[in-house]
């Protein structure tokens, strides 16, 4: 019953954080792509990838930080959406490949460096 407490609050607060980034580069970038999802993705990818490379042992932290935290700061659900709303009149292929190929292949690319640190 822990473990699910522990998850539910660090996923408030990883959704939280995810939301204020979010905000924040809206704010002060504009781009084709939606540059905050593929940060937010990023940063919790390696983050996921160094904790898990650590071992931590702590017996809380996995749930809490990992599956809670980092859980709702990435996003795959906000990441379709962007997807699906690429596919426009003015859908361009080229874009949509691109950004979907970025997010897996980078996300991948931080998990592993992070591990390996």
């Amino acid at each position: 019953m822990i473990s699910i407490i522990l998850v539910m609050i660090g996923g408030g607060l990883g959704a939280i954080a995810r939301s204020a980034i979010t905000d924040y580069f809206n704010l002060k970038f504009t781009s084709k792509l939606p540059i905050a999802t593929l940060i937010v993705n990023l940063v919790g990818s390696f983050l996921i990838g160094l904790t898990i490379g650590l071992s931590i042992s702590i017996s809380w932290f996995p749930a809490f930080f990992v599956t809670g935290f980092l859980g709702g700061l990435t996003t795959f659900s906000t990441l379709a959406k962007e997807l699906t709303l690429m596919m426009t009149p003015k859908f361009n292929i080229n874009l949509f490949l691109n950004y979907s190929l970025l997010q897996f292949i980078i996300g991948f690319i931080a998990c592993y460096i992070g591990y390996h640190i």
